[in-house]
C-alpha cells in the first residue's frame, strides 16, 4: 500500500504546482519527474507550501511544525532547487518553485552525482518536445510569456533610437548589480541525449542577474562573476550566432539565456508545437532589401526558428545576376537579429514591428497577467489549504472570472492593466503591514 500513498503525495504536489501560470499537467511523465526529484516525504511537505514567499515563522504556524525542524526539512529542498529561499524585506522567505522557470531548469544548472540527470534529461525532452500536454496549456491564450527575445543591438541601424532600456541585453546586465553564470539546462539535456552542441559550450553559458543571484551562488547552482565577464559572455554568444532570451519584465530581470537552435527547448518547442503563438518575440522583425539580397542562404541557415525561405527571383544585384531572394515570414520571426549579423551584403535589416508589445512591469505583474490569461487567477491568489473559507472564496472567484462579462473585461488590455496595477498596490500594502508585525 506504500506505493499508493506515495503516488497520492506526488499527485497532491503536482496539483499544487499546476496552480502556477506555467503548470504541471497530469501526465505520467510529469509524475516521473516529480518522483525523480522529490522523496515521498519531500513531496508531502512541498505540497503544503503556499505559492507565495513566506517567512519561516509563518510557515511554521501554517504547517504546525516547530521552526527549527521545519528549517532542517526545507534545507535539502532549497539545495535541490525545489524551494527558493531569498532575503526579501529584511527577512528570509521561502517559496515553492514552479516548473518553468523553476525546477526544470534548476535541476540541470550544474552537474550532480546525487541526482539521476540522464533520466531527468530523457523526461524533460519528452515533456517539452515529444508530448503535447505541457505545450497544450498555452493554447488559446492572449500570450504573455515568461520569456522575451532581446534583439542583438548590433543588428540595429546606428541611428536607431526606438529601443527601450529594458529591451537591451547589455543595459540589463549593466544595471543588474549582481551576476552569476551556470550550466545551460537545454545543452545539458541534449548532452545526456547524446548530442553535444558544436556551436556554444554547455558549461557557464547562461546568466543569472540581480536579486536571485545570491540564492543560486549560495546553493551551488551558479558561479558568481563580475559585470565585465557577463558582458563578455554576451559578446561571445552574439559572435557565435546565439539568441538572447531573457526575463519578460521591464524591471529587475533575473536571467538571460544564450540559446542555440539545435538544443534550446524554447526555440525547439516553438518550431515543434503550433499552439505556441509568437508571444516571446522582440519588438523588431527582419526585413529584406530586394536590391541587396543575393540569395546566398546565410540568413536562412542562421535563423533559429526557420522563419526565412528562399524563393526564385532572377534579377541583377549590382552587376551580378542572382536567382534567389530571401523572404521572411513575419508571423514566425522572433526578431533576434541573428540573420542580420550573418548577412554579408547589407540586405537584411531589423525594423520595428507595427505593434509594440510592452513587457510586464515586474515579476509579480507578469505572474498576475499570465494567471488571468490562463484562467488561473483564483488558483494563484487563494490557496484552499488555508482553510474552508479560503477554499470557498477560491471556488467563487474562479466561477466569477469564468463568466462571460468577466472574461471580456479581462481580455481588454486597458482593464487588465488597471486590474494588475490594483492587485500590485494591494500586494505592496500587505507587504508593508507584514514588515510592521
Amino acid at each position: 500500500m506504500g506505493h499508493i500513498a506515495a503516488r497520492q503525495q506526488y499527485e497532491k504536489l503536482r496539483s499544487k504546482v499546476d496552480r502556477y501560470p506555467v503548470g504541471a499537467p497530469a501526465t505520467e511523465t510529469i509524475y516521473e519527474i516529480l518522483k525523480t526529484l522529490y522523496t515521498p516525504e519531500e513531496a508531502e511537505l512541498a505540497s503544503r507550501l503556499p505559492l507565495k514567499f513566506s517567512t519561516l515563522g509563518s510557515l511554521s504556524r501554517r504547517l504546525q511544525v516547530p521552526a527549527d525542524r521545519l528549517r532542517a526539512q526545507l534545507e535539502p529542498l532549497c539545495d535541490k532547487g525545489l524551494v527558493m529561499d531569498l532575503t526579501l524585506g529584511g527577512k528570509r522567505r521561502y517559496v515553492l518553485v514552479p516548473t518553468v522557470v523553476g525546477f526544470f531548469e534548476f535541476s540541470m544548472m550544474r552537474h550532480r552525482e546525487n541526482l539521476d540527470q540522464p533520466r531527468l534529461a530523457e523526461l524533460y525532452h519528452r515533456v517539452m518536445l515529444e508530448e503535447s500536454d505541457f505545450a497544450g496549456q498555452f493554447q488559446n491564450t492572449s500570450g504573455t510569456s515568461v520569456f522575451q527575445t532581446l534583439v542583438h543591438e548590433e543588428s540595429l541601424p546606428e541611428s536607431f533610437s526606438e529601443i527601450l532600456d529594458w529591451e537591451r541585453a547589455q543595459h540589463q546586465v549593466r544595471e543588474a548589480g549582481a551576476w552569476a553564470v551556470s550550466t545551460c539546462h537545454c545543452r545539458h539535456v541534449a548532452h545526456h541525449k547524446g548530442h553535444d552542441c558544436e556551436v556554444f559550450g554547455m558549461d557557464e553559458t547562461c546568466l543569472t542577474m540581480g536579486r536571485t543571484t545570491e540564492y543560486f551562488v549560495r546553493r551551488g547552482m551558479a558561479r558568481a562573476i563580475d559585470m565585465n565577464e557577463a558582458l563578455d559572455l554576451l559578446a561571445r554568444s552574439r559572435e557565435a550566432g546565439m539568441v538572447h532570451i531573457g526575463d519578460n519584465v521591464q524591471h529587475h530581470p533575473t536571467f538571460i539565456c544564450n540559446c542555440c537552435s539545435c538544443c534550446c527547448e524554447v526555440l525547439g518547442g516553438y518550431r515543434r508545437w503550433t499552439v505556441f503563438e509568437n508571444n516571446f518575440s522582440s519588438n523588431f522583425e527582419a526585413r529584406v532589401s530586394i536590391s541587396h539580397c543575393t540569395g546566398c542562404t546565410k540568413c536562412q541557415r542562421a535563423c533559429p526558428v526557420d522563419a526565412i525561405d528562399m524563393v526564385p527571383s532572377e534579377r541583377l544585384v549590382g552587376k551580378k545576376r542572382v536567382k534567389r531572394l530571401a523572404v521572411v515570414d513575419k508571423e514566425v520571426c522572433i526578431g533576434c537579429g541573428v540573420c542580420q549579423l550573418a548577412c554579408r551584403f547589407d540586405s537584411m535589416r531589423m525594423a520595428p514591428r507595427p505593434q509594440r508589445k510592452l513587457a510586464p512591469e515586474s515579476f509579480v505583474a507578469r505572474m498576475l497577467t499570465m494567471a488571468m490569461e490562463q484562467g488561473k487567477l483564483a488558483e494563484l491568489m487563494l490557496d484552499p489549504d488555508d482553510g474552508l473559507g479560503m477554499k470557498a472564496a477560491s471556488v467563487m472567484l474562479g466561477a466569477l472570472l469564468r463568466l462571460p462579462p468577466a472574461k471580456r473585461l479581462l481580455a481588454n488590455e486597458t482593464f487588465k492593466s488597471r486590474f494588475v496595477a490594483a492587485m500590485l498596490a494591494s500586494t505592496k500594502l500587505l507587504a508593508r503591514q507584514e514588515r510592521k508585525i
